[in-house]
């Protein structure tokens, strides 16, 4: 960050090699993107959620930028349904394939937070600490780079000094307005502390976050309880203290259940979901589910990333007792040689598996979903664009996770942008959905982010797990 970079490809190029990346990729999944394809199917969604205030948020403390993944789903009429996988929260990658002013939106949503915290000092000449936490081995460091960049030129022309610090060069005592800290997230736990309200790092209070991993692995229960209950009353502004909700897949399906009549009209896809806290809870759930129903399921472990532990149970194995048993311990393992003992996998997650949509991909049938990037803009949650994404293997029966799980950054540490597809009429008709079918996907994902937002406290303090949800049982 020793200069201000441009829009320039080469440049960005140049950047990708400091940092040991080829970015070439990136630029042919950002150029396959259309802006006014993108822009047609925003206007026509915001036009029919403003019609009855939709995606309005009464508490726009909670949100400030995210994303949500679909799966599209057949159902019994043969008819295409949106089918929701999972929210994803401030910690969003991905960033850089969307177009530059798909970007600038949701950075918008960023710096919204920053004005919060300036207002908030009621000061001309307020000294602000931006905290941007990046994981340890970040293989999309260079995203954080642009939106560094990009946050500088936006304080920089709006009248405030502002400067770049990493966690070695960092002063608490710095004169600058406005100071971005960067680094990664153990260097920020080994400084992190928390008083009256405030988190602060070397002593210097926090005022914006940015990577909702940072609180979540300082796991401070004071904290913890203040943003379960209270969240309102943390001084630092976090992007976005929603994480309980984003983490926990089952309460994001749970946010969903609670407007499903809202989100007929947009075609969303109704399915049976649950929760288990034991492994023994999990076994016996599962087990029971796919008895009643007849149908597959899909094991998901909190807090998970990149398609870690989710694994497919099918109907098949009901009749066997130990094969689910065996298949549990299999996500469990997986979840802790990634994550060690730094996180818990139980809760888990039960959902009923889609019944996918596939397309012709390399001659063959793949499953793939859609991920559309969410940004808070003026008290509204604005859908800015998206990218769908290819699984890497033939979908055969979905024994094997790869024939579903589409993440590009997951699978051994391998980036795999070749099997993105940006969001054009083109690519539209690749994965064979409509115009209308991604007006649907945009105000769905913008809804469901709503409804996290506005049914907070009665999603967190949501305990009647006992019963199977899904299908309008909330």
């Amino acid at each position: 960050m020793s200069k201000n970079l441009t829009d320039n490809e080469v440049e960005l190029l140049e950047l990708g090699k400091l940092l040991k990346l080829d970015l070439r990729a990136f630029k042919r999944l950002k150029k396959s993107q259309s802006e006014s394809y993108v822009e047609k199917i925003r206007d026509e969604a915001l036009l029919k959620m403003n019609s009855t205030n939709d995606n309005k948020i009464k508490r726009p403390h909670l949100f400030y930028i995210g994303s949500v993944d679909f799966m599209v789903s057949i159902d019994n009429h043969q008819k295409k349904r949106v089918f929701l996988l999972e929210t994803n929260g401030g910690s969003n990658r991905g960033l850089s394939i969307l177009t530059n002013s798909q970007q600038e939106i949701i950075y918008n949503g960023v710096y919204h937070a920053i004005s919060q915290a300036i207002r908030k000092e009621r000061s001309s000449n307020p000294n602000i600490l931006v905290l941007i936490g990046i994981p340890q081995g970040d293989r999309l460091i260079h995203e954080k780079a642009i939106l560094i960049n990009n946050l500088k030129k936006k304080l920089d022309s709006n009248g405030y000094s502002s400067s770049v610090f990493s966690i070695d060069n960092f002063e608490p005592t710095f004169q600058s307005g406005i100071a971005i800290l960067v680094a990664d997230y153990k260097q920020i736990l080994d400084n992190l502390s928390y008083e009256k309200y405030w988190l602060k790092i070397r002593n210097h209070k926090v005022n914006v976050i940015l990577g909702d991993g940072v609180v979540r692995r300082f796991n401070n229960p004071i904290v913890n309880k203040i943003i379960r209950e209270e969240p309102q009353k943390l001084k630092s502004i976090i992007i976005n203290p929603v994480y309980h909700i984003t983490d926990d897949k089952s309460l994001s399906y749970l946010a969903k259940c609670m407007i499903d009549n809202d989100l007929e009209k947009f075609n969303a896809a109704n399915f049976i979901f649950s929760k288990a806290f034991t492994k023994s809870e999990l076994i016996t759930k599962v087990l029971d589910l796919i008895s009643i129903y007849d149908r597959p399921f899909i094991i998901k472990p909190y807090g998970g990333s990149g398609g870690v532990g989710v694994m497919s149970i099918l109907p098949e194995n009901a009749l066997n007792k130990y094969e689910i048993k065996r298949i549990v311990e299999n996500s469990e393992t997986e979840f802790f040689e990634r994550f060690r003992e730094r996180r818990d996998p139980y809760p888990y997650t039960i959902q009923e598996m889609a019944k996918f949509s596939l397309i012709d991909w390399n001659r063959e049938k793949h499953t793939f979903d859609v991920r559309i990037y969410l940004s808070q803009i003026e008290n509204k949650i604005m859908p800015v664009g998206g990218l769908a994404r290819i699984a890497r293997c033939t979908f055969i029966k979905g024994i094997n996770k790869e024939e579903f799980v589409v993440n590009l950054t997951g699978f051994g540490g391998r980036i795999e942008v070749e099997r993105g597809l940006g969001l054009s009429e083109e690519n539209a008709d690749k994965i064979g959905l409509s115009f209308d079918d991604f007006v649907n996907l945009f105000s769905i994902s913008s809804m469901i982010f709503d409804s996290i937002v506005e049914n907070y406290r009665k999603i967190i303090e949501f305990n009647n797990w006992n019963k199977t949800l899904g299908d309008k049982t909330i």
